[in-house]
């Protein structure tokens, strides 16, 4: 993640947070916390859950959790395109799987592409503003 200069991290939710392998992962990332090492990287986050009330905002929330505690600028899509309020998720892309039955649609895909796109284009940002020139 050091070299990264934007995380975007995705996950089926699980209870309303993240899954245990993606959280395991999260919490290796001490060492480089600990020097400042993911400080102003922007960061973001979606998900996918088997039921319409399964936890979608929760666990995005969750995620950027240690977001904060890193000091990263975390971007979320919120309604800053017209998909966002077909998708109708400001937090981050997310999908309902009806438990597998239904793979993403293009209004889903279209959400987590213009979040992706907003993540790299604010990521180009920072780094500009950070380099000196």
């Amino acid at each position: 993640m050091e070299w990264a200069d934007a995380l975007l991290f995705g996950t089926p939710t699980r209870y309303g947070l993240p899954t245990a392998q993606l959280k395991q992962f999260l919490d290796q990332s001490g060492p480089l916390w600990a020097r400042g090492k993911l400080v102003n990287k922007v960061a973001s986050s979606f998900t996918s859950a088997a039921t319409a009330h399964g936890g979608h905002e929760t666990t995005i929330v969750a995620l950027n959790n240690t977001f904060y505690h890193w000091g990263c600028v975390i971007v979320g899509p919120g309604y800053a395109d017209p998909i966002q309020f077909q998708a109708g998720n400001p937090y981050g892309a997310s999908h309902t799987s009806n438990n597998g039955a239904t793979p993403p649609g293009e209004t889903e895909l279209a959400s987590v592409e213009f979040q992706a796109r907003r993540v790299t284009e604010l990521a180009a940002a920072v780094k500009r503003g950070l380099t000196p020139a």
